[in-house]
């Protein structure tokens, strides 16, 4: 190749990236449309709390992700826009930029949606001093619903439930009017989720639910049914494993997710990057229909090879 031949190839190669890149605005503009079109988004109760959830979140992880603050925020605008009321968050994501962004985001709205975030400190001293951190980020007085984060071991229950622990400063909060319910979240072994369940009547629970879930300590399996039996409030997360489920080839989108939400959940927490990710899956919920449970079977049969923490991992042994 000569010299003079680069700059017809570096024609054609941003002639190309003009041309799929318009394809890609279209393909955004004609997805938005669709889902402005499809109606309201499904509702469903958060188990004892009463609360009425859009049944998908906006997870707030993603929220601190972006290099910019204002694509955060037309995220969370957008879906405010589309109608989802339920938003997820932890005192830990990103150093508090996810509380902060998302509290910048949600002003002036805060009244019309519910709002959660996490503690991941044991003791009452360590989780009241986060819960004000929580409180003047997401900039509010109160939060609808805080869980203890990250449950892993039958040693976090008792240091939570001990003399000291995190629920005493959960109980005060709840008297002073800061926080309206109390729930916890793990994503590790689902025997402790059990043991929470079984040592306090809690409002809401956190915990993977996906479509390789089944095949390998699962929640599903363990928690889910006795969750339901007592009324506690199912937040679905890791729906998609972190993008594992699609980049390894498990499942397309709409089985993984209408998978979830064809189980006994309230609300499935998804973590949306783009505006375009955020619409698709919005759609998805708008448009969703309970899977068979014949579909579901043969579904579950092709995703028993991934079983184990190749898609999960983050059901590895500390």
């Amino acid at each position: 190749m000569s010299c003079h031949d680069l700059p017809r190839r570096t024609f054609l190669k941003s002639a190309l990236a003009t041309t799929l890149s318009a394809a890609a605005t279209e393909l955004g503009v004609e997805l938005a449309r669709a889902v402005e079109a499809a109606g309201d988004i499904p509702m469903r109760t958060l188990g004892r709390t009463g609360l009425a959830v859009t049944m998908i979140g906006i997870g707030g992880y993603h929220a601190g992700l972006p290099e910019k603050e204002e694509e955060s925020t037309r995220i969370i605008h957008r879906a405010l826009d589309l109608g989802i009321n339920f938003f997820d968050n932890a005192d830990c994501y990103q150093g508090g930029r996810a509380e902060e962004r998302m509290g910048k985001a949600l002003q002036g709205r805060r009244e019309k949606i519910i709002l959660m975030t996490k503690v991941d400190q044991r003791d009452a001293k360590g989780s009241r001093e986060q819960l004000e951190k929580s409180l003047r980020r997401l900039r509010t007085d109160y939060l609808d619903i805080w869980q203890f984060h990250g449950v892993a071991t039958r040693d976090d229950l008792e240091k939570i439930f001990g003399r000291g622990g995190a629920m005493e400063a959960a109980e005060l909060a709840r008297k002073q009017g800061k926080i309206r319910f109390v729930g916890f979240t793990g994503h590790f072994d689902p025997s402790v989720h059990l043991a929470f369940l079984k040592h306090h009547p809690f409002d809401t629970l956190q915990m993977p639910i996906n479509v390789v879930d089944p095949h390998f300590r699962s929640f599903r399996g363990v928690v889910l049914d006795e969750a339901v039996r007592r009324n506690t409030g199912v937040i679905a997360m890791k729906t998609l494993s972190f993008g594992n489920i699609l980049s390894k080839g498990v499942a397309k989108t709409p089985e993984a997710l209408g998978w979830v939400w064809s189980q006994p959940i309230s609300v499935l927490c998804s973590g949306c990057d783009t505006i375009e990710r955020l619409d698709y899956n919005v759609y998805l919920a708008k448009t969703f229909k309970p899977m068979p449970e014949s579909e579901q079977a043969v579904l579950l049969e092709r995703t028993k090879y991934h079983a184990g923490t190749g898609v999960e991992d983050y059901k590895r042994q500390a």
